[in-house]
């Protein structure tokens, strides 16, 4: 091998390297949330179950945050935050959300109904969201899931939510309560359900 050919393999190895330290350090991740003064009713952020990691030496990063609450009718909304070098398709993210959300429950859920859709929420952000009605396999309780996905382009980030809430419990099968799903997907629009309301949780994912 010429002495030419090694310098110049020597400089594109040097290139590469410097980059890819560039890059470790150039992803900055903030994190997005549900604004407090909507954390209201008996819901709250269980931090235990917070979470973040990252990948490819640091340019993926990722950040999650859940908000819960039990009783009769449990819910909950885990709001999960990606940021990598180059947003990802929102259609693409979408697709790997429903995918998520079908492993995740197949064993424990059996969905009836699902239904694809798009909004604006009070941040701005246009998204796209799938709705699922199911039943618990276990319980024979009714189930509604929610996973709705946006990229933001100010922060450069990527936005995905996933929301359960149980509407009937095995002490009153005939009985529906929608309070938490509708605190889960109200906006002002009445999009989802017609359920109209300026302190829905989703609708108050704070992301830039």
């Amino acid at each position: 091998m010429s002495f030419k050919r090694k310098k110049n393999i020597g400089i594109i190895i040097t290139l590469l390297l410097f980059i890819l330290i560039l890059l470790s350090g150039c992803v900055d991740l903030r994190c997005a949330y549900i604004k407090d003064s909507v954390i209201t009713d008996g819901w709250n952020e269980n931090t235990a179950l917070s979470n973040t990691g990252t990948q490819f030496l640091g340019i993926e990063k990722w950040c999650s945050s859940t908000y819960e609450i039990n009783g009769r009718y449990p819910a909950s909304i885990t709001v999960t935050t990606s940021k990598t070098l180059i947003l990802t398709d929102e259609s693409e993210i979408q697709e790997k959300t429903i995918q998520s959300i079908e492993d995740t429950f197949q064993n424990d859920i059996q969905i009836k109904e699902k239904t694809l859709g798009e909004r604006t929420l009070n941040n701005n952000h246009k998204t796209k969201y799938v709705v699922y009605d199911g039943i618990d396999t276990e319980k024979n309780d009714r189930v509604k899931i929610i996973g709705e996905v946006w990229n933001c382009q100010a922060s450069g980030q990527s936005i995905i939510c996933i929301g359960v809430s149980y509407i009937t419990n095995k002490d009153f099968h005939d009985v529906e309560n929608l309070e938490n799903w509708k605190k889960i997907v109200m906006d002002t629009s009445g999009t989802i359900n017609g359920y109209i309301g300026d302190a829905g949780l989703i609708d108050n994912v704070i992301c830039h």
